[in-house]
Order: C-alpha cells, then sequence, then structure tokens
C-alpha cells in the first residue's frame, strides 16, 4: 500500500468531497466516481461508455469547483466480461480509471478501504438520477457475494431506495467508519425484485492494481498463504472438499480441521490455491493465465474467503486486531465479544501458535460470534484436531442461543415496568422467565466445560445432545415473553386511551349540567380511582368509564343505569 499525502482517509464527518459526477461535454450525467488521487477518478467501465471518449467530472463534493476534462487513462479500461471465467456464473469487470487534464486541489481525494463486505453491514451511496441530477443519497445492506469475480448484492434500506441509472461508479460508503468499500456498478429490477449491487476494494484492486496504492485495510490472505504455483493439482479431492467448505451452506459443519504434513507438498500447494482462488483480490478470475484449467468443483467461489492467517507468526492479540481491522471495528479487541461476526476465516499453524491457550480462547470466541473456522495443523494427532473442531462447533452452536436469551433481558425489564402500571395473568410469562434463567447458567456451565482442560471429543459431543433440546425452549420462552410484553403495551396504551375519554366525558358533564350531580359524580370518581390506581386493572376500569359516559349521555330526566322508577 502506497501512502499519499494528498489522499484522505474519509470519516464520517467527512464532507466526503470525493464524490464526483461524470458527464458528456454536452451535458448528459452519465453516472458517478470516486477521486482516489488529485488527478484520478475511479468509475465502471460501461458509464464511459467508450475507452476514447472524453468526459467531463464535476466536483459535486466542493462548492464552487468547475468542471475538468478527462479520459480513460491508458491501460486502465476493464469492459464487462459476459464469459463469466471460471467459475460459471456472474459478470466480471466493468472498471475504469480517468485521467484528469488538470489535477484537483489536494485533500479531496479519499482512500479506497478493504472492508469485509459481511451481511447487514449498512452502507449508502450517492447517485445522480434523472431529474435528480444534483444528487441523492440511498442506503442499503451488504448481502454476501455475488457474480464471477466477488460482486456483492445490496439490499436497500426501503424498498424504494435501490439503485438506478445515474448511480452507476457511485463510491459505497460503510455508515460504521464513513469509508469507501467499493463502487455502485448495476442494478436488477424484475420478478418482483429490486436489487442493486456492488464492486468492492478488493474485486477493483484485482482488475486495476495499480488502485492498491490509494488503498487501506490488510490483506484478506497473509503473504505466507498465498500460491505463487500454478502447477496441475495433485489431489483434487482435496481441492474439491476445500471448496465446498469454503462456498458454506447448512449442510457445510462451520468448524473443520484438516493436517497438512510439512513435506505433503501436494497438499500445501493445494491448501494455498484455495485461498488465493478465493480472495477477490488475488483470485486469478478474469485474467489470461498460462496454467492448465482446473478441474470442475476444485474451485471456491471468489470472496468465499474473509480471513486466512498464520497463527504461527502472530500472537491472538495480533489476530484479535487484524479481526478488528476487517470489520471495521474501533476500541480493540473487547469489540470481538460484543459484534456478531458472520466471517470465514483459515487458521494455518494453530500447533505452532506462540501463544497456544490464547489462540484457543481467541478461537472459540470467533465462533461463537458467529464465524466458520478452518483448522490448519501441520503434527497435531486425529484427536487433538477432532477436540478443537468439537469445541468450536459447540460454541457455534451457543452463540446464537446466548444472544437469544440476551434479548430477553430488556423485555424482562420491561415487562416488569409494565407490569407495575397495569394487570394482566403473566403465568406462562413468568414460566418463560424462568426458563430464560435457568438456561442462562447452562451457557456459563457448557461455555466452562466447553473450556476444560482435561475436555474430549466425546465428552464434547455428549454437550452437543444436551443443547438440542435447549434451542427449542430458549425461543419458546422468548416468544412467550415478548407475547406478554405486546399484551401488556397494548393494555397501557388502552389506559391512557381510557384516561382521555374519561376527561372529555367530565368536562362535558360540566358543560351540560347545572348543579352538582352526586351519582355522577360517584361513577366519575370510581372509574379515575381504577384508572390511577397501580397496577392499573384495565377491564374493570373500561367498565366504569362506560358506565360513567352513559350517565353523562342520559337525559337528566332519565334514571341512572340500574334504577328504576316507581
Amino acid at each position: 500500500m502506497g501512502d499519499n499525502p494528498t489522499t484522505s482517509s474519509n470519516s464520517p464527518g467527512d464532507s466526503e468531497s470525493w464524490r464526483v459526477r461524470l458527464r458528456r461535454p454536452g451535458g448528459r450525467v452519465l453516472g458517478a466516481g470516486v477521486l482516489v488521487s488529485p488527478d484520478t477518478v475511479l468509475t465502471c467501465a460501461h458509464v464511459v461508455g467508450t475507452p476514447d471518449r472524453p468526459v467531463l467530472v464535476d466536483l459535486v463534493g466542493v462548492p464552487g469547483a468547475g468542471a475538468v476534462r478527462a479520459r480513460v487513462d491508458v491501460g486502465s479500461w476493464v469492459p464487462e466480461r459476459g464469459d463469466h471465467g471460471d467459475q460459471g456464473f456472474g459478470p466480471t469487470g466493468d472498471l475504469a480509471l480517468l485521467r484528469l487534464e488538470r489535477p484537483r486541489p489536494p485533500g479531496h481525494a479519499t482512500k479506497l478501504r478493504r472492508l469485509s463486505p459481511s451481511w447487514d453491514r449498512r452502507v449508502r451511496m450517492y447517485g445522480f438520477p434523472e431529474e435528480l441530477d444534483q444528487g441523492i443519497y440511498l442506503r442499503g445492506r451488504l448481502a454476501g457475494g455475488t457474480g464471477g469475480d466477488g460482486r456483492v448484492q445490496i439490499f436497500p434500506e426501503e424498498p424504494a431506495e435501490w439503485v438506478r441509472p445515474g448511480f452507476s461508479g457511485a463510491g459505497v460508503t460503510d455508515q460504521l467508519t464513513g469509508q469507501v468499500i467499493g463502487i455502485v456498478v448495476s442494478a436488477y429490477v424484475g420478478q418482483g425484485l429490486r436489487l442493486s449491487f456492488m464492486i468492492p476494494t478488493e474485486t477493483v484492486i484485482h482488475h486495476l492494481p495499480e488502485v492498491e496504492r490509494w488503498t487501506d485495510g490488510d490483506s484478506v490472505v497473509d503473504r505466507a498463504l498465498v500460491s505463487t504455483s500454478e502447477d496441475p493439482l495433485e489431489e483434487p479431492a482435496f481441492a474439491t472438499w476445500l471448496a465446498d467448505w469454503l462456498r458454506g451452506g447448512p449442510e457445510v459443519p462451520p468448524a473443520e480441521a484438516v493436517l497438512v504434513e510439512p513435506a505433503d507438498r501436494a497438499r500445501s500447494l493445494t491448501l494455498r490455491r484455495a485461498l488465493t482462488r478465493a480472495d477477490r483480490e488475488l483470485s486469478t478470475t478474469g485474467r489470461a493465465t498460462a496454467g492448465p484449467r482446473p478441474e470442475p468443483g476444485t474451485l471456491p467461489p471468489v470472496g468465499s474467503l474473509d480471513l486466512a492467517v498464520d497463527a504461527s507468526s502472530q500472537t491472538p492479540a495480533e489476530l484479535a486486531e487484524r479481526v478488528c481491522r476487517r470489520m471495521g471495528l474501533d476500541g480493540g479487541p473487547e469489540r470481538l465479544a460484543v459484534t456478531v461476526l458472520p466471517l470465514t476465516i483459515v487458521v494455518d499453524g494453530v500447533d505452532r501458535a506462540p501463544e497456544p491457550a490464547g489462540l484457543t480462547e481467541l478461537l472459540e470466541l470467533l465462533a461463537e460470534q458467529g464465524s466458520r473456522l478452518l483448522l490448519v495443523f501441520h503434527a497435531a494427532d486425529s484427536e487433538t484436531r477432532r477436540t478443537a473442531v468439537a469445541a468450536l462447533r459447540l460454541r457455534h452452536r451457543l452463540g446464537p442461543l446466548a444472544r437469544c436469551l440476551d434479548e430477553t433481558a430488556p423485555l424482562e425489564a420491561r415487562l416488569h415496568e409494565r407490569y407495575r402500571q397495569v394487570c394482566a395473568d403473566l403465568r406462562r410469562a413468568t414460566d418463560a422467565l424462568a426458563t430464560a434463567h435457568a438456561l442462562r447458567r447452562l451457557v456459563a456451565r457448557l461455555r466452562r466445560e466447553c473450556s476444560a482442560p482435561g475436555r474430549t471429543a466425546a465428552g464434547l459431543d455428549r454437550l452437543h445432545g444436551e443443547l438440542d433440546s435447549y434451542e427449542g425452549e430458549a425461543r419458546k420462552a422468548a416468544a412467550r415473553i415478548e407475547e406478554a410484553v405486546t399484551r401488556l403495551d397494548a393494555l397501557v396504551v388502552r389506559r391512557a386511551e381510557l384516561r382521555g375519554r374519561l376527561g372529555a366525558a367530565q368536562a362535558r358533564a360540566r358543560a351540560v349540567r347545572d348543579g352538582e350531580d352526586l351519582a355522577l359524580a360517584h361513577a366519575y370518581a370510581v372509574a379515575h380511582e381504577l384508572l390511577w390506581r397501580a397496577p392499573c386493572d384495565v377491564p374493570a376500569a373500561e367498565r366504569a368509564v362506560a358506565d360513567y359516559i352513559l350517565a353523562v349521555t342520559r337525559r337528566p330526566d332519565e334514571p341512572a343505569a340500574g334504577v328504576s322508577t316507581p
């Protein structure tokens, strides 16, 4: 990565002066782009149309800045390919760098950032659609990889917030960090769907390596694990297994371990090739290569790997920092314990770690927070590997269970608060609270047993069996507590409505009746007492308010309800 003093690293408070609008010299808006250096704009190839046509660049984030002519930089034109490359699906490419005829003043450009485009990451985009060509923001959430070179789908934050013509080339900004993590490339509208797609930073560098000098963030794969060989595969079965695990899916275990002995060159090359091809930035997808065409099923999807780390050369604290940087988390490793981490991580050299206990603790935390983990051992026996995997799989199941129970804590507080205000039958809810408390103690016990020094794979498998019923109980308890809170909320709202109706009826009584009516005053007092008593019996109060309103609306010569005339 190169440092450029004229390039800023955007934060959420910045003015986003790097945003540009592209248009023809005649005035027609083409789309958007990102100013990555004083004289260079990143955009999509289809925005420009053809590499030999000039465009005008407007720095819309810089008030008073005039338009500048620009052309595609020599060697920086990557049109979209329709043959889908090696992966067998999805478009690739569609990128261009524009060179400005006159550099812009220093300080307006931004760096791109390598961040994991993980599920549910919130982003924003600023584009120039027709009739709104001064620009508008849209918001979205990332929704996983798609496309032959690792494009990422964006779900709109609201149904109307899907990208349309005029957004292509726009910077995709991570809302948490304020950093640009890619550019908008396309949209799909049809079959009741409105979807948007982005090209993440690593894919940009894959096609335009010169962009790395304007990029921050760690590479996905540690240098020691990068493949530099295009030799024929000697272990196609192992390659297929790796591709299947990286691809994931409901039937694929969230944790696995493999043995790659130092002398096993074929297996070592196969592993490195899989890691390299799974990384958006390093993958050779879309490039001309001299090597043989891969066998079907032996390549993992591009973008299916979030991190591949060499544990033998880093402490657990350093690895935790790597994960934080990859996710864009501030606050240090302690953030990992309170953040869902839907990452796919390969950890090489587990049995060579400088701090084995600390590494085990970190890996189990990552598993509990939702990460998929592949452990690579170089000399450990099969029981050690089986035990490590069983512990990670158990923690991977404990995580959702613990989070489900954590969600009941604020509900429990709200339940108690509402119950002090209104009455209701909460026997099912109190039973559910008791279940939730018991399950929290169970989770704490299972964590301790999972990390106990004498743990075995067989013992951990037995703990898995205990979880089968507890997961269903936790969901049922949470649903019952939530149902009770919803019921109490409705009663609190109804109490407020009844207080309003009682006040309005009293005001009407004062307006239409002369003198004091003792029966009416008594009916009001009964209703008022019920409504302001804590906790309030809402059904009883509702009947009392209805009686008072009936008494107010009857004619003065009519007997009160339940009173007969002689």
